[in-house]
């Protein structure tokens, strides 16, 4: 279905209790910076398939051109934790910059937690984001060639997959954001959950990743290495023996990003750190996945 199975997720959130910090801006992937460079780096370690931010308040040519002069696919998230002033607006910008930049393509989109809305953009409730990205997803359809849609809600406890509900109508993948220092059950479980409750539909991990150091629920593993590792063994298994149908491992977010709490600390999760550099001990067992 996508280009890789395993895949790199680039932090397209807006953090508004840090004065609005912008990720995409704050890790330098932007086309005028590091952009170019991250998909280059990406593609030298097996990775064709990203996700991938279009904020409003960011040009969105510019960031479609650098796909596609990379050759990389990407699923494009449309709402990270924003706050969308006028969605109709919004989708008819991606649909004529689509048009211009990449028509006739195969265009992924995503829309990230809206289980979280109410939590990180007070004062938005779940059903007004899902109702929001109902609108972008009507105006792109109506205006581009082929649009396809992947839910990425949480799934660290079992009554968080009825978040995928409000788009699972229109969704052609499904797919888990589930990380160790969160999950009350493993990985498989999810899978075997999500299988079980939306049947007709391929699943993805869409974000996963392990910041070392950090206290969580899943223990004996303090290596992003080795949890790629563990994800894969848990994905090869539901894929083995209950038949589930799961087309990618998004490891997210891939550049160390600033921490939320405060930004002038950066977390550890990546691949690629704040000089550029990248982690040794996970480059070996991306390449080792690809």
């Amino acid at each position: 279905m996508f280009r890789s199975t395993i895949m790199a997720g680039f932090d397209c959130a807006r953090l508004e209790w840090q004065n609005d910090l912008c990720l995409l801006t704050a890790t330098d992937h932007v086309p005028e910076r590091r952009m170019r460079e991250h998909y280059e780096l990406m593609k030298a370690h097996g990775v064709h398939t990203v996700r991938d931010g279009l904020p409003w308040w960011h040009p969105i040519e510019p960031r479609l051109q650098v796909a596609k002069d990379a050759g990389m696919e990407v699923i494009w998230d449309l709402d990270h934790y924003w706050r969308h002033p006028a969605p109709t607006d919004y989708a008819k910008r991606v649909a004529m910059a689509v048009q211009r930049v990449c028509p006739g393509q195969t265009f992924w989109v995503c829309f990230n937690e809206n289980r979280l809305a109410g939590l990180l953009t007070p004062g938005q409730d779940q059903a007004e984001v899902v109702a929001k990205a109902k609108e972008i997803m009507r105006v792109l359809r109506a205006n581009i060639y082929d649009v396809r849609l992947v839910t990425a809600e949480p799934a660290h406890i079992p009554d968080e997959i009825e978040a995928h509900a409000g788009l699972a109508d229109q969704a052609d993948v499904l797919g888990i954001n589930i990380y160790p220092y969160h999950a009350d059950w493993s990985i498989g479980e999810a899978l075997r959950a999500m299988a079980a409750r939306y049947p007709d539909r391929p699943l993805m991990i869409t974000e996963t990743g392990l910041h070392p150091g950090l206290d969580r629920k899943w223990e004996g593993i303090d290596c992003k290495a080795e949890w790629l590792r563990h994800v894969r063994g848990e994905v090869r298994g539901a894929q083995h023996w209950n038949r589930i149908n799961v087309v990618g491992i998004c490891l997210y977010p891939i550049v160390n990003t600033p921490s939320w709490n405060d930004p002038r600390e950066r977390w550890d999760h990546g691949l690629i750190r704040e000089d550029g550099s990248v982690d040794e001990a996970l480059s070996a067992a991306m390449m080792e996945a690809a």
